[in-house]
């Protein structure tokens, strides 16, 4: 069955502009006011690697913007990192680079206008609204039976009361940004706004590469026009990151790809599918001490990883195949309401969970559209999955689950498991069950 669509004229840019610029206003703010209230630390931890890589790109030292590649990715930062970090004023745990050299270049630039405290303090104003803005798009783009507030609401708990959210905050994250990008993909596709909405995803998968499977999805179902304008845009910025930094960086980018998928996670944070397999199918665990500012100054963070052996790396690669393949065809035979409300938000949920990381902050875009189940299951139903889901790792039940000894991987990649597999069911459910449509 083909789709009709109305064709309108995208409003101007400076309307768009003007309409927009309240909202943003309101959601810093709304964010903000719930941050404090809420009173989580900012480490920014996570920002720091784009911004030592930066530095080490704009000073013409390209050897210090990753580290060396090794079979295992061990986390760990190149040598000169630690008093690098020292000089910018921070105090803590570095971790290593890892994105696309085009962002070395960026933050290269923005280093010329602003040290690193004020760049964590700038982005711990804009993750706020971020996250707060992600929860929003999520209800335009899912269609969701309930109203707005609700949704956002309940979202926006289960996403900072759980280390979903509260992670990223703390450690200021660029997977905020990226769920963002993904999750207004989405809501732009619905609101026919296929060029913005293709522009968006790309430039989600140039900061961490595997949201350009979701393209894929778009070609699958005839979203053909925001294919294109994610193919279009991808080719520019791959081809501006080469041109400002060269093919042996990003050479070194995608030999640290190979290793992370060479490499198994052990760590309570790692909801991985793939994490937990190794645990039972590889020997020799390494063990590895996590680089600091000041080594000795505290207790010592290790991280445990190890070699996955070529079989177990092939069968992650066909389970990708598998996924990818199995959700074309349900997007392509799908209506476009079941593919918002929860094909969609089942992907986001499936494909980080089989990959060989899916740190807890991977789940955010599909934790913002977690509220669509209380409509497309049933209230009874949908609440009880999201309680079922997202009440072992509340804040207030971590401390009970630390004491009863849990293994908080194996238990987080059962429990999104149980989240990609309820909007699967949702998927079957038919339309919304109560409220508007």
């Amino acid at each position: 069955m083909f789709r009709t669509r109305t064709a309108t004229a995208p409003p101007p840019l400076s309307a768009s502009i003007l309409r927009a610029a309240p909202i943003v206003l309101g959601m810093t703010v709304l964010g903000l006011a719930i941050l404090g209230f809420l009173d989580i630390p900012r480490i920014s931890g996570d920002l720091l690697p784009l911004w030592l890589a930066g530095q080490a790109f704009a000073e013409g030292a390209p050897g210090e913007v990753y580290a060396p590649v090794e079979p295992v990715f061990r986390m760990l930062p190149p040598d000169s990192w630690a008093e690098r970090a020292r000089a910018a004023g921070y105090e803590g745990f570095i971790y290593p680079f890892v994105y696309p050299p085009l962002w070395a270049w960026v933050f290269g630039l923005i280093g010329r206008i602003a040290d690193f405290q004020t760049l964590a303090g700038l982005a711990s104003i804009v993750n706020p609204a971020l996250l707060l803005a992600t929860c929003l798009l999520a209800w335009r783009a899912s269609g969701a039976a309930q109203g707005v507030v609700v949704h956002v609401v309940i979202a926006l708990a289960l996403l900072l009361m759980t280390p979903v959210g509260r992670i990223a905050i703390m450690q200021n994250q660029a997977q905020i940004l990226v769920a963002f990008l993904v999750v207004l993909a989405l809501e732009r596709t619905r609101a026919n706004r296929p060029v913005s909405a293709g522009a968006a995803l790309a430039l989600a998968a140039s900061i961490k590469l595997f949201p350009a499977i979701f393209a894929l999805f778009w070609l699958a179902s005839g979203e053909r026009r925001a294919f294109a304008a994610f193919a279009a845009m991808g080719l520019g910025l791959g081809l501006m990151s080469l041109a400002v930094a060269g093919w042996p960086l990003h050479a070194e980018f995608l030999g640290h790809v190979a290793s992370i998928g060479r490499t198994g996670f052990f760590s309570p944070l790692s909801f991985s599918l793939d994490g937990v397999l190794a645990k039972y199918m590889t020997g020799a665990p390494i063990e590895v001490l996590l680089g600091h500012t000041a080594p000795g100054a505290e207790v010592p963070r290790r991280i445990t990883v190890a070699e996955k052996g070529p079989a177990l790396v092939l069968s992650g690669q066909a389970a990708l195949l598998l996924l990818t393949a199995s959700f074309a065809w349900a997007m392509a035979r799908a209506r476009q309401t079941t593919r918002n409300a929860a094909l969609w938000p089942a992907a986001l949920t499936l494909f980080p969970l089989i990959g060989p990381i899916a740190w807890s902050y991977y789940f955010i875009a599909a934790t913002a559209f977690a509220p669509t189940l209380l409509s497309r299951l049933g209230m009874a139903r949908g609440a009880a999955v999201l309680i079922v889901v997202f009440g072992p790792i509340h804040v207030w039940a971590l401390p009970g689950m630390q004491a009863l000894g849990t293994d908080f991987q194996r238990l987080g990649a059962v429990l999104f498991l149980i989240l990609g597999l309820a909007f699967l069911v949702a998927a079957r459910a038919g339309p919304e069950r109560s409220g508007k449509t």
